[in-house]
């Protein structure tokens, strides 16, 4: 069995109401490094090890509201050892397989998983669902108490754990582009969240649902996976545009200079190591996500 390891925290607040966001996984769909790259980095990233192994992207909120499911799940909780039986919220921001891979989901059926009582609530997309379904039809399981799927689209608002927090849904710039892809904000009426994965800039229909939901953000994640290097690209983001949707949250008043502003989800293309992406985040306030990374806020 693999070690547990030691979760890396950092707090900006001591108070009873604090949040805590662990990210679990900080790279892109190849990882760093890439299965099968043998580019520089890549190259680096094995030898040297530590924050410049990055797993598929995933983060979990207070121990109790999982963001994302991709095939580094079981990893992940095996690496922090995490009891995901216990985790009663999935939030899915889309299909794409490093964010969920349903196949995995499907061991939380009889069986394959014994002693389980309380069901996961899953939270996705019409596109999401439809590979919920593939999934548990190839156990020819077409439903199971275990599981309960909740169908949701961008501008839906919704409570989770008997009202406990409130997550807002936003429309991203990914995969189809059509509204199959989604990434979420969360509150709890005195601390807030926004996890903006996997997004290229924001339409404007995104904008008018994050002006529309009217929530203060005292913890904000973007989408880096062009690193500092990649300004050009459409359904992902890099720090300059990062930078954008930073000031245009504080211009809205969404964000104030007491927000932590994080990039994140990076990819083996965009060439940099872990303290490169840092002497280049941090001159513009924002911190850089490396796996294990947890913040009290």
């Amino acid at each position: 069995m693999l070690a547990a390891r030691r979760i890396n925290t950092s707090s900006a607040s001591t108070g009873a109401t604090a949040l805590k966001i662990t990210h679990l996984g900080t790279g892109a769909a190849e990882r760093i490094p890439a299965l099968f790259c043998q580019d520089e980095l890549c190259t680096h990233a094995r030898e040297a090890g530590g924050k410049d192994i990055r797993t598929q992207a995933q983060a979990l909120v207070d121990d109790t509201v999982l963001l994302d499911f991709g095939g580094d799940s079981y990893l992940h909780s095996m690496r922090y050892g995490l009891n995901l039986a216990r985790i009663p919220v999935l939030l899915v921001t889309h299909w794409h397989s490093d964010h969920f891979y349903g196949e995995d989901l499907a061991y939380r059926l009889p069986d394959y998983a014994n002693n389980i009582e309380d069901a996961l609530d899953v939270y996705g997309t019409r596109t999401v669902e439809e590979f919920f379904d593939r999934a548990l039809h190839l156990e020819e399981a077409e439903e199971t108490p275990r599981l309960r799927f909740h169908t949701v689209s961008g501008g839906d608002s919704f409570s989770v754990l008997d009202g406990r927090f409130t997550v807002h849904v936003f429309e991203a710039t990914h995969g189809h582009r059509n509204g199959d892809c989604v990434f979420y904000g969360m509150d709890d009426g005195d601390k807030a969240l926004l996890y903006a994965h996997d997004t290229g800039p924001f339409t404007e229909t995104s904008w008018q649902q994050i002006a529309d939901a009217g929530v203060r953000y005292d913890y904000v994640s973007l989408d880096c996976t062009g690193g500092y290097t990649h300004s050009g690209m459409s359904i992902h983001m890099s720090l300059p545009r990062n930078a954008e949707v930073r000031d245009r949250l504080l211009e809205m008043g969404l964000a104030d200079d007491r927000t932590i502003f994080v990039a994140n989800h990076f990819s083996h293309n965009c060439g940099s190591t872990h303290e490169q992406l840092v002497e280049h985040a941090a001159p513009m306030g924002f911190r850089v996500a490396f796996d294990g990374m947890s913040t009290e806020f």
